[in-house]
């Protein structure tokens, strides 16, 4: 029989606010729109919604559903390629270096790295791989391109904890550390022994008062 593994420290990081600025599947879209990949009232009709969804008429996995749909009038090829192109011109280049120096230093002190992201896989993929992440938990994309599982809020850390059931694994979560920018982040800050609240948003300020915040560039 095999030896039990012993608990594994892990160290969980956000993307969006985290390690880059502002929402990456906006920038997403606009980048789609930039490359002829998105017809120009399909556009205007998505800026429109976000209208809407800013006023609390729709959730967020129904955002983003409709801000991908465009995705299913391109064949697989296309978007893979899209979403290759969108994370090398426009995301890698915008990870803060403190971002990336952290991922070095908690891969160095042996934990596993894990990309805890509300974006969608059809690009996050790409950007967990050029980042050298253990392994990434974010939103996936249905088969007919709908999203239903949102990564955000409590769903991050389920996510977390069925990743390690899935491994054989059990964490560690006194020596585990937490990165996060906003109050959908708080659930995983508050599970890890050592919670990073990075350029915090008002919502987890208040939510940790008691923690400092770090200032990634």
């Amino acid at each position: 029989m095999a030896d039990k593994q012993a608990p594994r420290a892990l160290a969980l990081m956000d993307f969006d606010g985290t390690l880059i600025p502002g929402d990456s599947i906006v920038s997403f879209v606009r980048f789609a729109r930039k490359k002829g990949a998105m017809p120009r009232r399909e556009y205007l009709s998505i800026l429109a919604q976000t209208v809407k969804y800013l006023l609390g008429g729709m959730t967020d996995a129904a955002m983003k559903t409709r801000s991908l749909r465009f995705l299913n009038a391109l064949a697989p090829d296309r978007q893979k390629q899209l979403a290759e192109d969108f994370v090398r011109q426009e995301l890698l280049p915008r990870v803060y270096p403190a971002g990336k120096a952290e991922i070095e230093r908690q891969k160095k002190a042996g934990r596993t790295t894990l990309l805890v992201s509300a974006s969608t896989e059809n690009y996050m993929q790409y950007v967990s791989a050029a980042l050298g992440f253990d392994a990434l938990l974010c939103t996936p994309l249905e088969a007919d391109g709908s999203v239903r599982r949102n990564c955000k809020g409590e769903e991050k850390i389920r996510r977390v904890k069925e990743w390690l059931s899935r491994q054989g694994l059990e964490a560690d979560w006194e020596s585990s550390w937490a990165f996060g920018d906003s109050k959908s982040d708080a659930a995983m800050l508050r599970q890890c022994g050592h919670p990073v609240p990075v350029n915090p948003r008002r919502a987890l300020r208040q939510a940790f008062p008691h923690l400092k915040p770090v200032h990634w560039q």
